[in-house]
């Protein structure tokens, strides 16, 4: 057997990780979607003091576990540093305006990735009793068992209303993908947060 060594066997092995990468990451679900509108020429100079609800509102097709619970009311409180530009005060009847969350879904998806038959560079390494190594890299036809993967979603709806009632900013946030769906909502929150503080 001829044995060889060189670019060429690098280029390849590398090429074949590149496909097996691709073949995995094209199996999975991740999205983001965002719908919002805003009052158009409402004088934000009036809003000083935000209320945030304590509770968030949930369909009733929503559920939590008690950790998920937890995370959620921790991504309110603890990305409130983000809005900057107002005061956040703990009594309702003294803020300018309200800050409300109500979860829409909630939950987790089951997915199915079938059997995949790829072509993959295989190398083979060979040790001659002059102790000098060789090696050839030949390719192979493997066959990847099909298997399920999981993901996380929510989509929620966060408002910014005024004392009286009247929607200043709202916003849809729908994500999927293979983390957990609180921290998911906590990048969420974050993100609308930040978004209030720049509304001024």
């Amino acid at each position: 057997m001829n044995f060889y060594k060189g670019d060429g066997i690098m280029k390849k092995y590398l090429s074949s990780v590149l496909i097996m990468l691709c073949i995995l990451l094209s199996a999975v679900v991740a999205s983001a979607e965002k719908a919002e509108w805003k009052a158009d020429n409402y004088d934000l100079s009036k809003v000083q003091k935000i209320y945030v609800e304590d509770d968030v509102e949930k369909d009733e097709s929503v559920s939590f576990s008690d950790l998920e619970a937890l995370k959620v009311r921790q991504s309110l409180d603890e990305n409130e540093k983000y809005i900057k530009k107002y005061r956040i005060v703990n009594n309702k009847d003294i803020a300018d305006a309200v800050l409300s969350v109500k979860m829409l879904t909630w939950g987790t998806k089951k997915y199915w990735v079938d059997e995949q038959t790829v072509t993959e560079n295989q190398t083979i390494t060979h040790t001659g009793k002059d102790g000098k190594t060789s090696s050839v890299t030949i390719p192979v036809t493997v066959t990847k068992p099909g298997y399920y993967y999981y993901t996380q979603y929510f989509s929620a709806k966060f408002v910014l209303t005024d004392k009286n009632g009247k929607t200043i900013f709202e916003r849809i946030d729908k994500r999927e993908d293979e983390k957990k769906a609180y921290d998911m909502f906590n990048r969420a929150v974050k993100d609308f947060y930040k978004d209030v503080n720049s509304l001024k």
